[in-house]
């Protein structure tokens, strides 16, 4: 194989290494589709029942779908189709547009509200407005005719809608694909039903939210002599699919220049928690008529760690954290009325909390934590201009629409692009990039790789980098030695949150520490992992990024240390999957916020970058993702576990300067790859 070198382009040595299942094209007899189709825990299948003759290879093709897929779903193949065999094939619908409720945004509002006064009852409002009762408590979830209080505020819908008699399809229902950030909250909004509903609809969901790629069966009612607007019901085999991308308008907090800082005032707080502590049902109850065996399991799994940590706990040291700030900003002179709402794990919960119009004039909401209640809490913060902080929500599709929101957490985009300008660093190492078996996360992967590449190309070096893709099977990691180079140094990069597969992956690298120079590039799940030694850690000079990562020998964690432990007898522990100490992120948050507040009042967010208090961690670097949105934290560090077991900090160059001149001018954005495949 010849590496071609140019100076106005260089040339990226891919080399694939390509695990796969399957059986090569070879004469069968014709395959028929088959027309019989089951739904397996929220995902549609066909049966396809193996004639003689027919191979996995024509099966695939029949039905559009690749042979590792089948695999996947029915792992017997891989030794060989059997005659009268049942095969599980996942529908893949053919769809010209998807309908993606993520990220619709509230369009006018057709509902008024009635603000109840002192002797009314729910039968003479819904009197009043010509409706029924139970549309009333339809439009208002939670709320019970004999417990409506004066001044609450009830949702009136509209009388047009209501009147029409629903009529549902031949089957009841239409089936939804849910798509990445998709939440149960955002479909059932777009399909003008409630959460409920869809959760009576599909039983395997329980408690938990629909997965990517999962088909659940929307009970949608369509209006007699309904306009066309409305979506027909629709087929398995042709889910209609609407595009919703939202062009979002540019904010500039015009109101916010003309507010006076006033010292004096008391700044009114709100802190969204899910307490929610109660006694857990038995967990044969829990797996009453589930049948799935891997639906078993899953439930079982989430019960005996629940059980070992309720999620309470952890809330609760996140809530003594917060009272320690809000302690030592009220010792500085700050006045503050706060209140905590157990907002539970219930939309329900939450919207029945938002209707108290006393929240309309609140300075700051913190949290709530689980992303269906956050949504809920940003779409009313954004109406009455009100900042909210969320804590552990990752993701940018609430963030890119609303300028009052502030997420602590770094998003996945914002980690791998510090990751790609650390990889690109190392562009003259052997560069080995391992990821599992299946295809979940190949939209991530694909990304990550881009931005490494793209990293490359703003290096410009002179030899040709190796880049080498490992596709990993968990039980296997022969491929991983073969890829490494005993003539230079070789970064390993396994971007996965999977302990077996690290586990498996750093037990073998270790093993041939004397064969090779090596580093490895976590993820920040990764010092989470209790199964693997941490002495190999740091002999494979495990680097690993965190903006949360808690030194307990820094004087500052110490001293909060005591700190917690004088007010509260006891330390706290729990940490997140990625390592964040619930008590030490309640502390720094809430004192962050809270002395903005007190230095600037509600203009705090023209001047974020003056804001630096003491915190027991890394300060916060806010940025504003849009001009349309709110702002992220990017505060992001890496650390590398060195073989004399310190850990050291270290830090990512940036980019080198452009230099465009090296580029083709016809072209600049052409680069040449050279893709050698490896069996």
């Amino acid at each position: 194989m010849t590496l071609f070198q140019n100076k106005k382009q260089f040339t990226l040595l891919l080399g694939l290494f390509v695990l796969s299942i399957g059986l090569s094209a070879q004469e069968s007899i014709p395959v028929e589709r088959s027309n019989n189709k089951v739904v397996l825990e929220g995902t549609v299948y066909y049966i396809h029942v193996v004639k003689p003759g027919q191979t996995l290879y024509a099966i695939s093709k029949t039905y559009s779908i690749s042979q590792k897929e089948i695999a996947v779903e029915n792992p017997g193949v891989v030794s060989g189709l059997q005659v009268g065999q049942a095969l599980k094939i996942p529908v893949v619908p053919a769809m010209e547009e998807q309908i993606d409720t993520s990220e619709l945004q509230d369009e006018g509002e057709t509902s008024q509200i009635h603000i109840v006064k002192r002797g009314e009852t729910l039968y003479g409002i819904a009197r009043n407005y010509h409706l029924k009762e139970d549309d009333l408590q339809d439009a208002n979830p939670g709320i019970q005719a004999a417990g409506i209080q004066p001044g609450q505020r009830l949702i009136i819908p509209d009388k047009e809608l209501v009147d029409k008699e629903p009529s549902y399809n031949e089957e009841g229902f239409i089936y939804h694909k849910v798509k990445r950030k998709e939440t149960l909250y955002s479909i059932a909004r777009y399909y003008n039903v409630t959460v409920h509903d869809i959760r009576a609809a599909n039983s395997e969901l329980g408690w938990g939210g629909p997965k990517t790629g999962q088909v659940i069966r929307i009970p949608i009612p369509q209006v007699i002599d309904q306009p066309e607007t409305i979506l027909d019901t629709i087929s398995v085999d042709s889910l209609a699919y609407a595009s919703t991308d939202t062009l979002y308008e540019d904010y500039n907090y015009d109101e916010l220049y003309f507010e006076h800082d006033n010292r004096r005032k008391t700044y009114r707080v709100a802190y969204f928690i899910p307490f929610s502590f109660q006694e857990p049902e038995p967990l044969d109850t829990l797996l009453k008529e589930i049948e799935s065996v891997s639906r078993r399991n899953r439930i079982i799994e989430r019960y005996m760690m629940e059980q070992k940590t309720p999620q309470a706990v952890s809330f609760l040291e996140f809530f003594q954290g917060s009272l320690l700030a809000i302690d030592s900003v009220r010792q500085m002179g700050m006045k503050l009325e706060v209140r905590y709402f157990d907002t539970r794990k219930s939309v329900d919960q939450t919207l029945s909390i938002l209707m108290d119009d006393d929240l309309e004039d609140f300075d700051l909401f913190i949290g709530p934590f689980y992303p269906f209640n956050l949504e809920v809490v940003s779409a009313y913060a954004k109406k009455y201009k009100i900042p909210v902080v969320t804590p552990f929500y990752n993701n940018r599709n609430l963030i890119r629409s609303n300028p009052y929101l502030f997420q602590l957490s770094p998003s996945m985009e914002q980690e791998y692009q510090e990751a790609a300008k650390l990889v690109a660093s190392k562009h003259d190492y052997n560069i080995v990039y391992v990821r599992e078996e299946d295809s979940l996360n190949i939209e991530k992967h694909n990304y990550f790789k881009e931005l490494i590449f793209d990293g490359f190309d703003a290096y410009h070096p002179e030899e040709p980098v190796v880049f080498k893709e490992v596709v990993q099977h968990i039980r296997y990691t022969d491929e991983i030695i073969h890829s490494l180079s005993p003539d230079k140094k070789n970064l390993v990069i396994v971007a996965t949150r999977n302990e077996a597969l690290a586990s498996r992956v750093v037990n073998s690298l270790y093993f041939k520490l004397n064969d090779y120079e090596m580093e490895i590039l976590g993820t920040p799940f990764w010092t989470e992992f209790y199964s693997i030694n941490f002495r190999y850690f740091h002999e494979l000079r495990l680097i690993f990024y965190n903006p949360f990562w808690v030194d307990y020998m820094d004087p500052e964690v110490d001293g909060f240390m005591r700190k917690f432990r004088d007010h509260f007898l006891n330390e706290p522990t729990i940490t997140t999957r990625k390592g964040m100490n619930y008590g030490i992120i309640g502390h720094d948050l809430s004192f962050f916020f809270l002395n903005a507040l007190r230095s600037n009042g509600s203009r705090f967010i023209l001047s974020l970058d003056d804001n630096h208090p003491d915190l027991v961690q890394e300060a916060y670097e806010f940025k504003r993702v849009n001009n349309a949105g709110g702002y992220e934290n990017e505060n992001l560090k890496f650390f590398q576990f060195l073989p004399d077991m310190s850990i050291l900090q270290i830090e990512v160059p940036e980019y080198p300067a452009s230099r465009n001149f090296f580029r083709p001018i016809e072209d600049p954005h052409k680069r040449s790859y050279l893709i050698e495949e490896m069996e």
